[in-house]
């Protein structure tokens, strides 16, 4: 997608950040990768959660490992090529980026793994398993060091065995500092040590558990703790204090010539043995992850907003410019509105001409256009926790729950309806046959006679998801057990068995050849059936479901759980598992499902749109 497409495809408002601007013959161009390990997935996801950086000197580009896969910055050229979980990285959450002397590329997985492109795919170095990474680092001959709770490994090639293994430090090392198998360096939650005879040291001036970064320049090791930033010079091991513009934890070092570049209390300065030297005196809102020493005096910011470039006492922002990284206003000053990668509602809105996904995450409203590819932010919901989406029969107004401001409805004529009568958080909301239904923390809300009505019940636990297939029938999903009010009598009945104790997390009531058929996602499995007759399914035995959808033109049901997605195929009254998909099988983003949604295009293409804490997924079929 192209910073071209930005356009107004619906007339609702919007805030005044929100709005589209030109975009200068210099913004930066995406390049597809050339091929994908998983052919049937897509991910949209923001890679502005910048966590490492690193630079390919051969070939001047820069990686990024952020909380939504890989960005390679190809910087002479100014493109850009994204990479997620369908090139093969298992799930979008990357801990580390680096380039070995020989150009390979390597990256760490947040919970396991280390990964090396090759052809554009991402592939698992299986020498070591699904080990957990901490930090990954080069040496000054450019090998690859890998640091674990297991032990520190130095590793050549993809297709052998590491070189060199070291046996572990205690804790997992959070910054290594190695110039060679004989200048060994890192600090971890019991302090600093260095590996010498055979066996880690702890140093005795760093035995506190505060120091969260290092970097070693020259004769010098240099300490970033929670209270600021320490030089050692190890010749003679005193270490002394410097003293920088504001107090604070040190989070990222990169050595420079002259010393290091901190990041200090949010500030980013050039420290020498004698003396601070800030950028600017701007100070960062975003956390500052990582820096990156380029050309000249030029260095590189990872923030948790985005990447920045410093030089020539100035800071500026290095952005992808296009959707969805950045959404609305492009700025080389001003951080723009991006896209919130917790998804945690999904809903279509089914036009003559086109479709349009809403979707909920936890800081904002987002849409995006099916036909043109083109993202929105809903600015008057902007930064706030939406809980559940849904669309009127009709297609007219799209309902959004949110947690901080409670229940609004959003109409094609420019309106924002706000509920006035229904408390907030809402969590959850279902159209029903005839009518809408909403739970909050207060109970059961019905909308009626254009206003929405609180409904009185007495319940045990928690009101926590509902469904409504039939007139008469409402189903409640409760922290302690299944309900069901029927709605003609005002009659609430508990279900017995399993399902009258067990935390309800998912429901789904669909009409099947004028029979309803009910499905109950629990903490401890799924169930199908109705009233007094309840089947569970062996297959999700002790799974959280979290989330479904029923595909009626396929008579597919799509189960989210917390380790996965499956899928049922439904014929008669037998049901048959013929999908699961994982971080390891597919291009999901997460194995934690917390949404889902189904659209179909003019072709009759079926997508399977997945909300993960990690961003949103996409399964063509």
């Amino acid at each position: 997608m192209s910073s071209k497409n930005y356009q107004l495809d619906l007339p609702v408002p919007v805030g005044g950040e929100d709005l589209p601007i030109p975009v200068a013959d210099a913004a930066p161009q995406q390049e597809q990768p050339s091929d994908k390990a998983f052919l049937e997935w897509g991910n949209l996801v923001s890679q502005r959660h910048v966590r490492y950086l690193a630079f390919d000197p051969t070939q001047k580009n820069l990686w990024l490992a952020t909380g939504g896969g890989i960005l390679h910055w190809k910087l002479e050229l100014n493109r850009f090529v994204r990479y997620a979980s369908e090139h093969g990285l298992p799930g979008n959450s990357v801990l580390a980026v680096t380039v070995d002397g020989a150009g390979q590329v390597w990256a760490a997985h947040e919970l396991f793994g280390i990964y090396y492109l090759k052809n554009d795919t991402w592939r698992p170095y299986r020498i070591l398993g699904e080990v957990k990474v901490s930090c990954l680092t080069l040496d000054s001959t450019g090998k690859l060091w890998a640091g674990t709770a297991s032990g520190i490994y130095a590793i050549n090639t993809p297709d052998r065995k590491p070189v060199i293994e070291l046996p572990p430090a205690g804790f997992p090392p959070r910054v290594m500092a190695i110039a060679n198998e004989y200048d060994i360096w890192l600090c971890n939650a019991q302090g600093v040590y260095n590996y010498k005879n055979s066996s880690w040291i702890r140093s005795s001036d760093s035995v506190q558990p505060d120091v969260l970064t290092l970097a070693r320049q020259g004769k010098n090791l240099w300490l970033g703790t929670f209270r600021g930033l320490v030089c050692i010079d190890l010749t003679t091991n005193k270490p002394h204090k410097i003293n920088t513009t504001y107090t604070g934890e040190i989070t990222a070092l990169a050595p420079h010539p002259q010393g290091v570049w901190a990041a200090c209390g949010g500030q980013v300065g050039l420290a020498t043995e004698t003396g601070w030297n800030p950028l600017t005196e701007k100070q960062f809102n975003a956390p500052i992850t990582s820096l990156l020493v380029g050309r000249d005096d030029q260095v590189w910011i990872g923030t948790h907003d985005g990447l920045l470039r410093g030089e020539n006492k100035q800071i500026l922002l290095h952005l992808t410019d296009n959707p969805p990284d950045v959404i609305g206003l492009a700025s080389r000053e001003k951080s723009p509105p991006t896209f919130s990668s917790l998804v945690q509602a999904l809903s279509v809105q089914q036009f003559a001409d086109r479709s349009i996904l809403w979707i909920g995450t936890a800081l904002g409203l987002f849409r995006y256009d099916l036909f043109t590819e083109s993202w929105r932010r809903y600015g008057r919901l902007a930064s706030q926790d939406i809980r559940a989406i849904i669309t009127s029969l009709d297609q007219e107004t799209v309902w959004v729950a949110s947690w901080s401001s409670g229940l609004h409805g959003l109409k094609q004529q420019n309106e924002l309806q706000t509920a006035p009568n229904i408390s907030e958080p809402i969590l959850t909301l279902t159209a029903g046959s005839r009518h809408y239904w909403a739970v909050g923390l207060d109970g059961l809300y019905q909308y009626k006679d254009s206003g929405w009505i609180r409904v009185e019940l007495s319940v045990r636990g928690w009101l926590q998801v509902i469904t409504q297939a039939v007139t008469d029938h409402l189903w409640l999903g409760t922290s302690a057990g299944l309900l069901l009010y029927k709605t003609d009598t005002k009659r609430l009945t508990p279900i017995t068995g399993n399902l009258g104790s067990v935390e309800i997390r998912s429901l789904l009531a669909i009409n099947r050849d004028e029979l309803e058929q009910v499905w109950v996602g629990t903490s401890q499995g799924l169930y199908m059936g109705n009233v007094d007759n309840w089947e569970p399914i062996p297959e999700l035995e002790n799974r959280i479901i979290t989330a479904l959808v029923w595909d009626k033109n396929n008579s597919n049901l799509w189960v989210g759980t917390d380790r996965g997605l499956f899928c049922l195929l439904s014929q008669g009254n037998s049901r048959k598992m013929v999908n699961e998909f994982n971080i390891h099988n597919s291009g999901l983003g997460a194995n934690r499902v917390t949404a889902l949604t189904i659209s179909t295009g003019e072709d009759q293409e079926t997508k399977l749109w997945v909300g993960t804490p990690c961003g949103l997924s996409c399964y063509t079929y």
